[in-house]
């Protein structure tokens, strides 16, 4: 991540008051309604938006996608097809956030206003909107996850070193919302039914001993551990001493042979997850994998990642070899029922 420029006094005042207060903003989403209005105030803009989307925030796309309350009717009359097809061509933002890049980046960083005003970016989608600039973060998450972003697009004045210094700032904050927030909603799912489901779930007392443990959790438990008793196993013991000093750290992971149990805490909950691991691919391989799953022809990735359709046709008999599968639709189904282990979550 490159240096983040200081900022000045009353907008890291701002920025901590806001970090104090994003929990209560969202509602059954962290980052809807309130949410982003409040982060409008913080990073000034025409339009404001956040989506689990490998595109602008406002179209379809597989997840979640929010506007800030207000800005819903900007893009209300737009070709979202040909927006697709131009964006893909032509928007560094996108392109970057789509790329893996997790630092805020700004239209303005790559085009100049003349350059920017020759692309059919501009006049298919910014400039009947008055629209002169676009501000993107993605969200530090797992390499496995889709793209989770926020975006702004400004019409007059470009976005500033501020305002990318602001989004780079919270970027870490705003992961901690999201993963607490998925944590609560499998707590939720889970407490709901209790002992009706397969779901892994430890409540704890104060002093940490356990209160109870679905069927499911002491499955695991007995299966990575040896078997439970009231007190959790050293080593869980452990990791959750620190991680109560650590908010912001990484959920335990446990390998054993083709599988790994990963330990998330909320509240006085332990969250328990069997994962299967898929052999470990390279980060080309993994590439290639996401725009297969996305429906992406051979030739398409060919041409997104600046290989033959040769190149591509190489990486996927080696995916399908490492997998133990023989065609696209298989190794993209494995991987939606597994989970990709070659990075942090």
């Amino acid at each position: 991540m490159s240096a983040v420029p200081a900022l000045a006094r009353d907008d890291a005042e701002r920025l901590l008051r806001f970090v104090a207060e994003a929990e209560s903003f969202g509602g059954d989403h962290p980052f809807a309604g309130e949410f982003l209005t409040q982060l409008g105030r913080l990073v000034p803009a025409d339009w404001v938006g956040y989506g689990d989307c490998d595109g602008w925030c406002s179209g379809p796309g597989p997840g979640p996608h929010f506007v800030r309350p207000g800005d819903e009717g900007l893009y209300s009359s737009i070709d979202w097809a040909a927006v697709k097809l131009v964006s893909d061509a032509e928007n560094p933002v996108l392109l970057r956030t789509r790329q893996g890049s997790f630092d805020a980046v700004k239209l303005s960083d790559f085009l100049t206003r003349r350059e920017l005003h020759r692309t059919r970016l501009y006049h298919l989608v910014l400039k009947p909107r008055g629209l002169e600039d676009s501000l993107g973060v993605r969200l530090r998450l797992s390499s496995h996850c889709r793209a989770k972003t926020f975006l702004f697009d400004r019409g007059g004045r470009n976005f500033s070193a501020r305002d990318r210094a602001v989004l780079d700032l919270l970027s870490p904050y705003l992961v901690q919302l999201h993963r607490a927030s998925e944590n609560r909603r499998h707590l939720r799912a889970a407490l709901a039914v209790r002992e009706s489901t397969r779901a892994a779930v430890v409540l704890l007392e104060d002093d940490d001993r356990i209160s109870f443990a679905s069927t499911a959790a002491r499955e695991l438990l007995d299966r990575y551990f040896g078997g439970m008793t009231v007190r959790l196993p050293d080593l869980l013991a452990a990791w959750l001493r620190g991680r109560r000093r650590d908010s912001t750290g990484e959920p335990l992971r446990i390998a054993a042979g083709d599988r790994s149990l990963v330990v998330d805490i909320i509240d006085d909950a332990l969250l328990l997850q069997e994962q299967h691991l898929l052999p470990r691919l390279t980060a080309r391989e993994r590439e290639i994998l996401t725009l297969v799953d996305e429906g992406r022809t051979n030739a398409e990735i060919a041409e997104r990642l600046w290989v033959s359709p040769a190149t591509v046709k190489k990486h996927l008999d080696n995916i399908y070899g490492k997998l133990g599968v023989h065609t696209r639709t298989a190794a993209a189904a494995v991987v939606r029922e597994r989970s990709l282990h070659s990075g942090k979550g």
